[in-house]
């Protein structure tokens, strides 16, 4: 009985060994860092200093009532291989896109938010 255990147990603990997962992301398109919009203030950050921080959206609307939106984002990819030693492996690439948008009126900072896609 227990060297029954014993062979379950070094099998249990060698299954461990034999699958692999790893996983690579990368950005092919970068214009804003998530510790960059920990410093948006709502309310007192300005359009100047969004602009000097992240540079020029990709995308700009501007509202008859003043209010704007301004849009940036990231693009990156993430490659995922699973694989069991000896036997099987599989790999995947999905697309990741990131965008943040921020909402000013009268130059200043009223809201933002990141919106997160996969593909």
């Amino acid at each position: 009985m227990i060297r029954k255990m014993l062979i379950l147990a070094m099998c249990f603990a060698l299954t461990g060994c034999l699958l692999s997962i790893d996983s690579d992301r990368r950005y092919t398109e970068s214009s804003w860092d998530r510790h960059e919009t920990d410093r948006i203030v709502v309310g007192s950050t300005t359009g100047v200093w969004v602009t000097n921080t992240f540079g020029r959206p990709y995308s700009r609307v501007e509202y008859e009532n003043g209010r704007e939106l301004w849009k940036y984002r990231n693009r990156g990819e993430r490659d995922t291989e699973v694989a069991l030693f000896l036997i099987f492996s599989v790999n995947t690439k999905s697309e990741h896109l990131e965008i943040l948008t921020i909402e000013l009126e009268g130059g200043v900072v009223t809201d933002y938010w990141i919106e997160d896609t996969r593909h």
